[in-house]
Formats: structure tokens, C-alpha cells, sequence
């Protein structure tokens, strides 16, 4: 990253149904949750309190849980490495993935 770019923050969580991670999207006054940070909401320093309140009424209704502001570089990237590999998806093969069924060496 560059010193000249911006640094923005976009609010994530994970959706209690199934534990997935989301972002918070926003389009005039509706909110909503997105699974790629490629369509989360940026804002600013200014928006980030009242985004994180509507994220905890989110929580409230069972929507979502543990829900918190992460900073991105204006190409929408995480900061953190924690954060690179939560929004590029699980690092390791899980469910169907993970299981050869067609697989003549493998037995349940």
C-alpha cells in the first residue's frame, strides 16, 4: 500500500444461520449483508458509529454476531492479514470439498 492511499473502514460480522462472514452493505437508508467485500459499504470516519449501531441491532434481531469495523485501503483491501484471509474465503477445503467421494482409496 501506498502512503497516498486512503484508509477507509467497512463493517463485517458472521450471519449466525451458518456462521459465513459478511459485510454490511448500504444503499440510501437500507442496509444489508453481502458475503464479498467487493460490494461492502466504505465509509468514513464520520459514518463508522452509526454503521456499527445498526450492525448491533443486526445482532439483536439474530441476524448476525460479533460484529466490528475493519480498515481497508481504497482498493478494498484488509489491513490486517487476519482480514486478507477472512475476505478471501477459507484457507483450507471444507464440506463436500473436503471429501474424495469418487476417491477408490478413501473409505468411510
Amino acid at each position: 500500500m501506498s502512503d497516498s492511499e486512503e484508509i477507509y473502514q467497512v463493517i463485517t460480522a458472521n450471519r449466525l444461520r451458518e456462521g459465513v462472514i459478511v459485510y454490511m452493505t448500504k444503499d440510501g437508508n437500507v442496509t444489508g449483508w453481502t458475503e464479498n467485500i467487493d460490494y461492502a459499504y466504505i465509509a468514513g470516519e464520520d459514518e463508522i458509529d452509526g454503521l456499527l449501531e445498526t450492525a448491533k441491532q443486526y445482532e439483536q434481531s439474530s441476524t448476525v454476531v460479533g460484529s466490528y469495523a475493519v480498515e481497508i485501503a481504497g482498493t478494498r483491501v484488509p489491513l490486517t492479514a487476519r482480514e486478507r484471509i477472512r475476505a478471501a474465503g477459507p484457507s483450507i477445503r471444507y464440506g463436500d470439498d473436503a471429501v474424495p467421494f469418487n476417491s477408490s482409496d478413501f473409505e468411510i
